[in-house]
């Protein structure tokens, strides 16, 4: 009866030092895997950020020239200097207008990790050459309307960064 007892006893106590065993294993991993996809996911995820288009006005041989210009003011949570990001342009409702490659490069280096930086390109060029061939009123008309369609950019859909 004894022997009984002490045998029932110690598969118990085996059987509990495994389910501790299998315990601790389980919490592990639960942290682990935690600690690894929150990260990243939180950097993952597609997140509509504001950004404008700017008319700005510059001079070449062919005569005045106005740049639209896409900006986005971008923050690097990256372990590594950021030179560029690729994004998706949308309306005010979130449709899609286009995509396209920002530069950031302010400095040489370009964003550097934990800083802000502003990202931009030129989206489309009017130069002096249609100037040119259409005269001063059809040319200001070309640049407001451009104006008035790229207006239309009101956030921008991080895609990924170029390094």
């Amino acid at each position: 009866m004894m022997t009984k007892y002490f045998m029932e006893e110690y598969l118990f106590q085996k059987f509990q030092h495994w389910m501790d065993i299998l315990y601790i294993r389980f919490l592990k991993f639960l942290v682990v895997f935690t600690i690894g996809i929150l990260p990243y996911h939180c950097v993952q995820a597609q997140q509509d950020f504001r950004c404008a288009v700017r008319l700005t006005f510059e001079s070449d041989n062919t005569g005045s020239v106005a740049n639209y210009v896409l900006s986005l003011q971008l923050k690097n949570t990256k372990g590594r200097n950021v030179t560029g990001a690729s994004i998706l342009y949308k309306d005010s409702q979130g449709q899609v207008i286009g995509n396209t490659f920002l530069e950031c490069l302010n400095s040489p280096e370009g964003i550097k990790p934990g800083s802000y930086g502003d990202c931009k390109v030129v989206l489309q060029r009017v130069d002096g050459e249609f100037l040119d061939t259409f005269g001063t009123e059809k040319w200001t008309e070309i640049v407001n309307t451009q104006l008035s369609y790229l207006n239309d950019i009101q956030y921008c859909d991080l895609l990924g960064f170029s390094y």
